[in-house]
């Protein structure tokens, strides 16, 4: 039935057949749809245009990120975890169901709504406790994103699309980077998988640089903070690998710039792998998320001019591709 046609309807019926019509269609729709419905119904019976949303929005919202924060202080002290008085024990296998719908109700906030800001923190400190669940015991899992069913780089894509929504600056730039390139990771995921993702987002080849000054900083505080620590702390792991994945971030974005030659001599200089051939190995991987052939054998030739002996692999890998790409050059 068209809405024409509805309307030409409800204008012929007398009120008592409206409301039975009204609650029978009501009780037809799914319980899970029930809710939006409800709102929706409400906003209409109380004279508001349910596009716009009424004056209880910024209550809605002050409940929900109340919620958040509340959850969130619950999560980090293992209270869906651990025996404790604060959460009920029925109520702990949960705590998924309560993220995802968070995660939903974030999402449509829009980027013109004054709660964007606020939203997009909220959707961060989120992603953060999920990564940090993958790492600690603070669930009865060692996977939070496949416990909410949703894969990281989603979660992620989620996140940087909102950051992003309004528009580009230095700190969200920056925090982007460092949320791609580091913390706890999906038993099924890469932060590669991230940083691809937020490559994707970075549009314009001003943003792409400025992503690039970023990681720099980021690798300069992080080799500041090894170098505060003793030979044998704990910590130093998480340090270098950030120091790599960084690296690795500004090595991809400056292969789409163009600026190959740079990013390779920079990840050379700069990455903390244990030796010179995986070093090579690694930058050849990440040739191959962003560049063609012709970069990747660029990056292994520049291995072998620094005095640099690659495995095997990738010794027959180079003279396949040398051979394919001789090949395209005769026709």
């Amino acid at each position: 039935m068209k809405v024409t046609e509805l309307r030409k309807l409800l204008g012929e019926a007398d009120r008592e057949r409206m409301e039975k019509a009204f609650v029978e269609s009501y009780k037809s729709v799914p319980k899970a749809k029930k809710e939006e419905l409800d709102l929706l119904i409400t906003s209409i019976l109380e004279g508001k245009d349910p596009k716009k949303g009424g004056k209880n929005e910024n209550l809605d919202f002050d409940a929900l990120e109340r919620e958040i924060t509340t959850f969130l202080e619950n999560a980090y002290a293992q209270n869906y975890f651990v025996p404790n008085r604060v959460v009920p024990k029925n109520q702990r296998p949960k705590w998924r169901f309560l993220v995802k719908g968070y995660l939903k109700q974030l999402e449509k906030i829009p980027a013109e709504s004054e709660y964007h800001p606020r939203a997009v923190k909220a959707l961060r400190e989120l992603y953060h406790m999920l990564c940090y669940g993958c790492s600690y015991g603070i669930f009865s899992t060692d996977d939070t994103f496949r416990s909410i069913g949703w894969e990281q780089p989603k979660v992620f894509q989620m996140l940087v699309k909102k950051t992003f929504s309004q528009g580009y600056s230095k700190e969200d730039i920056r925090q982007m980077v460092l949320d791609g390139c580091t913390g706890g990771l999906s038993r099924e995921c890469i932060h590669e998988a991230m940083m691809i993702v937020l490559l994707g987002e970075l549009r314009t080849s001003d943003v792409k640089y400025l992503a690039i000054e970023a990681a720099k900083e980021l690798v300069a505080e992080q080799k500041d903070k090894l170098k505060a620590l003793k030979k044998h702390d704990y910590g130093q792991y998480n340090l270098k690998e950030a120091v790599n994945k960084l690296c690795g971030m500004i090595l991809m974005l400056s292969i789409e710039l163009g600026d190959t030659e740079e990013g390779v001599d920079y990840f050379f200089r700069t990455s903390m792998e244990y030796s010179k051939e995986i070093t090579l190995f690694v930058a050849l991987r990440y040739g191959d998320f962003v560049g063609d052939e012709r970069v990747w054998v660029w990056i292994y030739e520049y291995g072998v001019k620094k005095g640099i002996e690659p495995r095997e692999q990738l010794r027959r890998e180079y003279e396949e591709i040398k051979k394919e790409l001789k090949k395209g050059e005769r026709k």
